[in-house]
């Protein structure tokens, strides 16, 4: 059964393909680029205490082997939200900040209500992450529009701790934000308590750090604290260009360490 909760609104080898990907001609640096084809940013709301997450994480995973086969433009990521620590387990992903984009999805779309597992689409669809035939739709709709607007970033440096990305956009305006998120694959955890107590759970692409940022001009240079995380071959960056008000997503791209 989906886990409800009522909230009062307020506030891979990476999952993209290789064709997306290209080196650029700074030593060591790593550039992606909008391709310009259909794209779809898969956000999946879920938690290591919700006894109904396990499916729709398996299911995030057979979608973003599928995307790496096929070569589709798909950026699926796991945001583990914090509401369900209350019940005995702790979730060490788990982050107030995912939760309040939760709500504020939820509020941009006009619900009421939050649950786990709960997906979004391309910022404009939405159902539960556990819905093969719904998020294969969604999906499937996202991946036969062209992109509003193109985005494309390098990988320029991590120096003090900071990861410093260059980006450059086209297509955008002040309603639009530049979205960054660098996702972990591979994780195992060995639940000890509640709900999934005794459960080994395996996730992909965890969103491990998240930055929003004004996209003030179409170029610029974007610092990503990394707050001690150290981004291995593990490691994966997404970023994407989203409407503040509506939270269509216009334009998304990835590169990986």
């Amino acid at each position: 059964m989906v886990r409800l909760v009522l909230i009062f609104v307020f506030c891979l080898v990476a999952c993209f393909p290789a064709s997306s990907q290209r080196g650029s001609s700074g030593g060591g640096q790593k550039q992606a680029n909008s391709t310009g084809a259909g794209f779809a940013v898969v956000e999946l709301f879920t938690s290591q205490g919700c006894s109904s997450c396990p499916s729709a994480d398996k299911l995030l995973a057979e979608i973003i082997r599928d995307a790496k086969a096929k070569g589709r433009n798909i950026y699926a990521m796991a945001f583990h939200v914090d509401y369900w620590n209350k019940l005995g387990w702790k979730d060490p992903y788990g982050k107030l900040a995912f939760t309040r984009r939760q709500n504020n999805y939820v509020s941009a779309l006009g619900g009421k209500e939050v649950y786990t597992p709960q997906a979004f689409v391309n910022g404009t669809l939405s159902m539960v992450g556990s819905d093969r035939k719904r998020l294969s739709a969604a999906i499937d709709t996202a991946l036969a529009y062209l992109p509003a607007a193109t985005i494309e970033v390098s990988r320029d440096s991590i120096r003090r701790d900071t990861l410093f990305m260059s980006y450059d956009a086209s297509g955008t305006d002040p309603n639009h934000s530049l979205v960054a998120a660098l996702v972990e694959r591979g994780i195992r955890t060995n639940v000890g308590k509640g709900e999934n107590a005794g459960m080994t759970l395996q996730h992909e692409n965890v969103v491990r750090l998240f930055r929003i940022s004004r996209l003030d001009s179409a170029k610029g240079v974007l610092a990503f604290p990394l707050q001690g995380i150290v981004p291995g071959k593990a490691f994966s960056l997404f970023a994407y260009i989203q409407q503040k008000q509506t939270k269509r997503i216009l334009a998304a791209t990835g590169l990986a360490f």
